[in-house]
């Protein structure tokens, strides 16, 4: 478990009322999910899909999907960040254990807030898609986490989301 309290400036970024009604609006957005299979990106050991999903306020949201092409159920999930105008890169090691690999382009420009919901949607598709049980893990190598994967965590260990 990660100490969110070693990032975050101020408690009031876990604020349960704060994000409650964020959250209710969130969950009534439609998010329109969208695979589109890249073969270009794709070998012998990963197969890759670009996915889309619409956030919260309209803003589309895109990144890849990497997992492994030797196994059908996976053996867990993360989310890798790559900040605008960044490329998201496919590493097939990352796949090694028979987890999926799901690199996020991060939108330049958009607040934090939008950041956290956004970030919120991502991790319950992610759940939704490879039907996890464990908590969805957060990478952001080499830089640190950003703010909104240390504040997801804290609402997560906190029990809003």
């Amino acid at each position: 478990m990660m100490d969110t309290s070693l990032r975050l400036r101020s408690r009031y970024l876990l604020d349960a009322r704060f994000w409650r009604e964020r959250l209710a609006r969130l969950r009534t957005t439609p998010r329109s999910l969208f695979f589109t299979p890249r073969p270009d990106l794709s070998g012998p050991l990963v197969e890759v899909d670009e996915w889309r999903l619409r956030a919260h306020d309209g803003e589309r949201l895109w990144g890849l999907r990497v997992r492994p092409s030797f196994q059908t159920e996976p053996a867990g999930a993360s989310i890798r960040f790559v900040a605008a105008p960044g490329r998201p890169e496919v590493a097939p090691e990352r796949v090694a254990g028979g987890r999926e690999d799901w690199i996020a382009q991060i939108p330049a420009g958009r607040r934090l807030e939008d950041r956290v919901l956004d970030l919120v949607r991502l991790t319950e598709v992610v759940v939704e898609v490879c039907g996890q049980s464990q908590p969805v893990r957060f990478h952001s190598e080499p830089a640190p986490l950003p703010d909104e994967a240390v504040i997801c965590t804290g609402l997560r260990e906190r029990g809003i989301i």
